[in-house]
């Protein structure tokens, strides 16, 4: 048994290792090896040879292949296979097994075309890359790092497949024996997904990622792996999965992580955040993440817009600050105006109370839902307007009725508003002060009559 697998490998030797295939120097292609398959103590490989009328040699193996370049350390399995010298090209067919140092590749059938190393796989194709991608689909085109040939290893997977990526570092997702977990890995749904050298990727058509903390939906999609950057084009959509959920678009989006936690979400070009508390829209929104929630969210561009608690402020830009995704301090700058609607139970009135300036600071508390509620919501306490300031209040009058409040307008440098539990307390004007305060007559106006000619009458 011995002598007839020797003569199988020094057949195959012979015919791969001659003519165009003895070449040296960097660009030195594959030449394969192959070697018997030996099951339950016998060689189920049979070989067979054909010489072409131009002498090129077809190889036909069947029974079991087990082949590999020689030195460079990848392997080949098979049920049987197909090798065509003229052309260059092993045809691997049923249980195709590929692996060497950077990929490693099941499918049924495989092409390995051996002057350009690309291995072209179809049917039921799984892979994992020494980068930590793991992969499913109908097909997966593979291009090896070899010295003149090509600088990196790339792989092109078009028929939608799916994509797990490692957000770990390299050194560990090999320490996890080329697999990632969902905890620490992105997957990636696509019409068609590419890599370069594991670190950059892109994805396109009816782009889904979804990882621990997010799930983003996309027309397509690029990645850095080693700067953990995401940039996301055409009607791209963020979803921030964590306690306190947010959604985001706009009509491009990136995002930043560190060490595999989301740190930084900046849509640009009619950009829009909503959170649970909070509604953000401008040209460009720019959101900071801790530990899984808002933190601070900026906008800018065009006018921004920002509502909450039955609050709605614009100015030329807005700062948000929210830890823990509780809304703390709203900072607007460049002819800000914030608006409250009015307590219905109090006011019936249709124009909402406002305070505008140069720059207008609202402040909120955070108070209980109700009192034996563990869950909690905003209040606000402070509105503050700095610079050519003015404010307007309606203030509830017991002895008129809900729909005849007080009016007050006031005028000056600053203006600060003070509330508790939704109603204003203090006004105070500094430096160039002025204003109005207006109360309604004891009793509304008679109605004035007139006269309107009718049918040749006059009627009040």
């Amino acid at each position: 048994m011995s002598r007839l697998r020797s003569l199988l490998v020094g057949c195959a030797l012979t015919l791969c290792g001659s003519g165009a295939f003895a070449q040296t120097g960097a660009k030195r292609p594959c030449v394969l090896e192959f070697t018997g398959v030996v099951r339950q103590g016998v060689l189920t490989t049979s070989m067979r040879v054909t010489t072409m009328a131009d002498g090129a040699k077809h190889t036909y193996i069947s029974g079991g292949v087990d082949a590999t370049c020689r030195g460079q350390g990848n392997r080949l399995l098979a049920d049987s296979a197909e090798h065509y010298g003229d052309r260059k090209e092993l045809i691997l067919i049923s249980k195709v097994r590929y692996s060497d140092e950077r990929m490693r590749l099941d499918a049924d059938r495989m092409v390995y075309f051996l002057e350009s190393e690309r291995v072209v796989a179809t049917g039921s194709v799984r892979g994992n890359s020494t980068g930590g991608a793991r992969f499913t689909g109908p097909e997966l085109t593979y291009l090896r790092a070899r010295p003149g040939i090509r600088s990196v290893t790339s792989w092109r997977a078009p028929g939608r497949p799916t994509v797990r990526l490692a957000t770990a570092r390299t050194d560990e997702v090999r320490a996890k024996r080329m697999t990632a977990s969902p905890a620490d890995s992105m997957d990636v749904t696509a019409d068609e997904v590419w890599s370069e050298n594991d670190s950059l990727v892109w994805a396109r058509g009816r782009v889904v990622m979804d990882r621990h903390d997010l799930q983003a939906t996309a027309d397509s999609a690029y990645l850095d792996q080693g700067t953990e950057h995401v940039r996301l084009r055409r009607t791209p959509r963020i979803m921030g999965t964590g306690e306190r959920a947010f959604t985001m678009v706009g009509r491009e989006i990136d995002l930043w992580s560190r060490a595999q936690a989301l740190e930084r979400v900046l849509a640009a070009g009619e950009a829009r955040v909503d959170g649970d508390s909070v509604v953000l829209r401008s040209d460009t929104v720019d959101v900071r993440i801790a530990d899984e929630q808002m933190d601070r969210v900026m906008a800018w561009g065009t006018r921004a817009f920002a509502e909450a608690q039955r609050q709605q402020m614009e100015a030329d830009s807005i700062d948000m600050r929210m830890p823990r995704q509780i809304l703390e301090q709203v900072q607007a700058f460049g002819r800000a105006m914030t608006r409250a609607e009015v307590d219905t139970a109090r006011i019936t009135s249709p124009d909402p109370d406002w305070i505008a300036g140069d720059t207008v600071i609202a402040r909120f508390e955070t108070v209980p839902r109700t009192p034996t509620d563990t869950a909690s919501t905003t209040r606000l306490t402070e509105v503050q307007a700095i610079g050519s300031a003015r404010a307007f209040q309606q203030l509830a009058s017991a002895e008129r009725g809900k729909d005849r409040p007080n009016l007050s307008y006031n005028r000056g440098r600053i203006i600060v508003v003070r509330f508790e539990a939704g109603e204003v307390v203090r006004v105070d004007v500094q430096d160039r002060a002025s204003g109005l305060y207006l109360e309604p007559a004891s009793e509304p106006p008679a109605p004035t009559s007139s006269t309107t000619p009718v049918s040749g009458r006059r009627v009040p």
